[in-house]
């Protein structure tokens, strides 16, 4: 999904006219508060759940819901009607750090951006190491690799995929908006 939409989204931006790296600066900060919101259902949904925890935060979730029957599944409830035992609300942390990142990029980064794509390229290295973190108090079960989550081992490459594009788009000269828009009328 993610590959398909950014294909779209350049194609789109192109289409419009709309300078690229400007287009994919500004969707940065709608796709980091789209993430706040896609964490909020994945609460109500009960799925990318955390770990068992005894903390305060933690939360229980309703029989049936991923995170009950995962531990009915591994011996921890004795029935599939009964709640699951307080895990980590991840889903909540998640949708936090997607907010922190948006109000970052937004108010602090966007005003003193010095290249074109500096935002996306900055929402994607702080995504990356957020998912990268979290993925420690997440339990549900999407599989590994050498201890790592997919999501960790997605978030390496996000990241040197980062760091070459940085050096390669601070360089660029600016986009100029009325040059694509012009040349269309």
């Amino acid at each position: 999904g993610l590959v398909a939409a950014s294909v779209f989204g350049i194609w789109f931006l192109k289409r419009e006219g709309v300078p690229l790296y400007k287009g994919m600066d500004i969707a940065a900060i709608s796709i980091s508060l789209g993430l706040v919101f896609g964490r909020l259902g994945c609460i109500l949904g009960g799925c990318c759940f955390g770990v068992r925890t005894e903390h305060p935060i933690g939360v229980s979730f309703p029989p049936f819901y991923p995170s009950s029957e995962s531990q009915r599944r591994a011996g921890l409830l004795e029935a599939p009607h009964l709640a699951s035992l307080p895990v980590h609300p991840t889903q909540l942390y998640e949708a936090l750090g997607c907010l922190l990142i948006t109000a970052f990029l937004l108010f602090w980064l966007r005003p003193r951006k010095r290249f074109d794509g500096q935002v996306i390229l900055v929402f994607i290295g702080a995504y990356a190491l957020l998912r990268f973190v979290l993925e420690y108090w997440r339990a549900d079960e999407r599989g590994g690799f050498l201890g790592l989550s997919t999501s960790q081992w997605l978030a390496v490459p996000a990241l040197l995929l980062v760091a070459a594009l940085w050096r390669k788009w601070r360089h660029r000269p600016p986009q100029n908006p009325g040059d694509r828009l012009s040349s269309r009328k």
